[in-house]
């Protein structure tokens, strides 16, 4: 099966590997994507920590600047996952069989179902114990993501 994909990539393979500005491009959106989603995430997980000391009206504004940006999240995990697929297609002989590539996947996966939780605790009147959870579990997984990245690349 990797072969049989490694011969439908090989064309994808070859145009990446020989033109540097490509691939420059797709890694600089992937980590640019990866900037911006994740520290727009981690921004709003240290304001949702507070959240419990301040103020009903301070707890409805953050909530609402929380909404407002996670769609700026979901557009850079969209650019995080399109460039990622794209250079994990120009290797799949490598990344389909590496441990690691899969633990940064299920992490990624994680990520996304915590996101919809974070989401759904963010619209709930009553989320806030949950929100104050799922922003916690949020900030590790953004940094254990990168961490699994950097092994990723040694790993390669």
């Amino acid at each position: 099966m990797i072969a049989t994909l490694s011969q439908a990539l090989a064309t994808w393979n070859s145009y990446y590997g020989n033109h540097q500005a490509l691939s420059v491009t797709i890694r600089y959106l992937h980590l640019a994507a990866l900037l911006v989603g994740g520290g727009t995430a981690l921004a709003l997980d240290r304001e949702i920590f507070g959240l419990r000391r301040s103020a009903p009206q301070m707890r409805a504004a953050t909530i609402a600047r929380l909404n407002s940006a996670h769609a700026l999240v979901i557009g850079s995990l969209a650019f995080i996952v399109a460039s990622g697929l794209l250079m994990a297609a120009a290797d799949v002989e490598t990344y389909l069989v590496s441990p690691t590539f899969w633990i940064k996947m299920a992490l990624v996966a994680i990520l996304l179902v915590n996101g919809a939780v974070l989401a759904r605790a963010g619209r709930s009147a009553a989320g806030g114990r949950r929100l104050a959870v799922v922003s916690v579990v949020s900030a590790v997984l953004w940094l254990v993501i990168v961490y699994v990245s950097n092994w990723l690349r040694v790993a390669a």
